[in-house]
């Protein structure tokens, strides 16, 4: 345009309402330069806006996916289990008593006294290493069983509060209790002297609606104990 403008006329009339200077004007070497700067300027402004957004964005994603992971995992585990024609049970109709979560460490103490005491006591307990079928992910037995049983007992111990899995377990069976309205079906049994305020987060959030049980330290108060888990276990929601 600046090497033909001798064949337009009004180039003095027409304004570049960028700039707010005429066109000819314009066409001067500085004019242009500055002109260019501003529209570079403006352009890489807007880039760097629209990236900084898509940047900002991702990151809470992130964070939120991250924060929020057993809640996503929850949804997607129900929508899996749907698909495969598993449906939640009726409250009355459940399989089981009881479902036991506890660390791998303790596995003597769930097996040898806690299972075969309650299991002379009548009622029907499930447990990972007696009821979940190897080679399926652990997250959809826990959910699987834990739908079945009237309520989930945690057995928390200094080895229990070490795994990362029982943290991932607390707040499976949590989700779902409120998802299912069943705040009242989470007994907590308190073994290794732990003190409430060392508790998963999870539990602590729901302390109200929750039993907890200390595990007895001495013979004397062993009754004692196995009366209010019979008690905790027969109790309507």
């Amino acid at each position: 345009m600046k090497e033909i403008q001798h064949l337009f006329g009004d180039l003095k009339e027409t304004v570049c309402s960028e700039d707010n200077l005429t066109v000819l004007g314009l066409l001067q070497e500085k004019a242009f330069e500055e002109f260019e700067k501003n529209c570079q300027t403006e352009t890489w402004l807007g880039l760097s806006f629209s990236l900084l957004v898509i940047l900002i964005s991702a990151i809470t994603v992130v964070f939120l996916v991250k924060k929020y992971r057993v809640h996503v995992d929850y949804i997607i585990l129900n929508l899996r289990s749907r698909w495969k024609g598993i449906y939640s049970v009726e409250s009355g109709d459940f399989q089981f008593d009881a479902f036991i979560s506890y660390a791998e460490d303790d596995y003597r103490i769930v097996s040898t006294i806690l299972y075969q005491t309650l299991t002379k006591k009548g009622f029907q307990i499930s447990f990972p290493d007696k009821d979940f079928i190897p080679g399926i992910s652990k997250a959809d037995e826990l959910l699987r069983f834990v739908n079945k049983s009237r309520k989930v007992v945690f057995v928390v111990t200094e080895n229990f509060l070490d795994n990362g899995w029982n943290s991932y377990a607390v707040q499976m069976v949590v989700t779902h209790s409120f998802h299912n309205d069943r705040k009242q079906s989470i007994i907590v049994i308190i073994k290794d002297d732990i003190a409430i305020k060392r508790m998963p987060k999870d539990l602590r959030y729901i302390w109200w609606s929750i039993v907890s049980i200390r595990w007895p330290e001495t013979t004397e108060l062993i009754e004692q104990f196995w009366d209010e888990l019979d008690y905790a276990l027969k109790s309507v929601e």
